[in-house]
């Protein structure tokens, strides 16, 4: 028999999967998780023992936008950009 302060954490929520196998996260589930879920995250589904069970893999969304501009080498002809590839 389960104790009641086990169901007092769990929340319920459905959503449909689309013809492409997509859904949405229901709003109920969102407002539940707070900021531990934001967009750009990634949602990985693991199936252990025959139950799912989602895991939240965080993204920083627009993790580059304080990032200062890469200053490259001028691109004066072509032995430069040859010289600039990576082999």
């Amino acid at each position: 028999m389960s104790s009641g302060s086990e169901n007092q954490n769990r929340i319920e929520a459905k959503s449909t999967v689309n013809d492409s196998y997509g859904t949405t996260i229901p709003s109920e589930i969102r407002k539940a998780l707070g900021e531990k879920i934001e967009p750009g995250d990634t949602v990985r589904w693991v199936v252990s023992d025959g139950e799912l069970s989602l895991e939240i893999v965080h993204e920083r969304y627009g993790a580059f936008e304080d990032a200062a501009p890469f200053d490259g080498p001028e691109w004066d002809g072509e032995e430069v950009a040859e010289g600039t590839w990576i082999q």
